[in-house]
Parts: C-alpha cells; sequence; structure tokens
C-alpha cells in the first residue's frame, strides 16, 4: 500500500517538474510578443499599405435567375472580383444568376455571378442602398479589361480631386 501512495507522488512530482520545465523554457520572450491584429497597422508605413480598388459606375444592368426571372438593377460599387448591385429582386445567399451589363456605346456584357450577402430582408428604414453583394464567377476577358480600367479611371479622378487646390 505504501509503495503504490510513493509511486503515484514520485509520478505525479515529475509530471509536475515537466510542466513548469516547459512552461517556463518554452514561453515566449520579450522579442517574440505577438502583435495583436488592430495595432498591426498601426506599425506599417501609411504609404505602403493599399487601398481596395473600388470605383463606383453606377451602370445599368438586368439580372436574370435560372429559374428565368428577370430584374432591373444598378452596379453601384465594383472592384476586380466583386460588387454591389442594387435590385427589388430578392435573391438566396449562394444564388447564382446571369448579370447583363447595359453600357452607352457598347456591347452588353455578359457575367455569371453569386450572391454573396443580401440586405433586401432588412426594414427599408434602416438601409441606405437596398440591393446584394455579389462575386463574379465567369467575366470574359471584355469584362475584366473594362472593370480594370473603370477602378483605374476612378482611382486617378479621386486622386486628382485630392490635389486640387480647394479656394
Amino acid at each position: 500500500m505504501q509503495m503504490a501512495w510513493f509511486m503515484t507522488m514520485f509520478v505525479f512530482t515529475i509530471a509536475f517538474f515537466l510542466v513548469f520545465f516547459a512552461v517556463y523554457f518554452f514561453r515566449p520572450k520579450k522579442d517574440d510578443r505577438i502583435i495583436p491584429a488592430n495595432r498591426e497597422k498601426e506599425l506599417l508605413d501609411p504609404e505602403e499599405i493599399s487601398l481596395p480598388h473600388r470605383a463606383e459606375p453606377n451602370w445599368p444592368a438586368t439580372i436574370e435567375t435560372s429559374s428565368g426571372k428577370t430584374a432591373e438593377a444598378s452596379i453601384a460599387s465594383i472592384t476586380h472580383g466583386s460588387g454591389f448591385i442594387k435590385s427589388p429582386m430578392k435573391l438566396d445567399i449562394g444564388e447564382k444568376f446571369q448579370l447583363t451589363i447595359h453600357l452607352p456605346d457598347r456591347t452588353p456584357l455578359q457575367l455569371r455571378a453569386e450572391v454573396i450577402w443580401s440586405n433586401l430582408h432588412l426594414p427599408v428604414e434602416k438601409v441606405v442602398n437596398l440591393g446584394m453583394g455579389i462575386r463574379f464567377i465567369e467575366a470574359g476577358e471584355d469584362a475584366l479589361c473594362l472593370i480594370s480600367d473603370t477602378i483605374a479611371q476612378h482611382g486617378m479622378t479621386v486622386k486628382t480631386e485630392e490635389t486640387a487646390p480647394s479656394g
């Protein structure tokens, strides 16, 4: 009986010192501190932080679902791979649809898109612009070039507005 008690105490003592050793010697050093994500941006040079490339073209568009329903929409905001469309048509998150963008002096662009978020279920008084966030699934070369050009032009417009002297 005493031998079992002695062996149990011995095993617990060894385990305690192993845990103490591991915690003490493998703890993070002062140089190994983890920077919280909210403070990480403060340490970066503001010139190196890239802003999201976004434009607000307000292009008219048409949504066509796989069930054949169609609705008019407007591209309120666009990036290289996603956008925000204003439309009264309620689509489920994850639903894929055909998006036709009607541009002046150009043939309409055909894109496949998927709904990634929506605010159409919220009360009207709580939302500034009713619509859906979408991501592009399939886009032709013409569409990609047009989106890139629009974003680049929008970026140049914003920079000239910022640098223009105010009088």
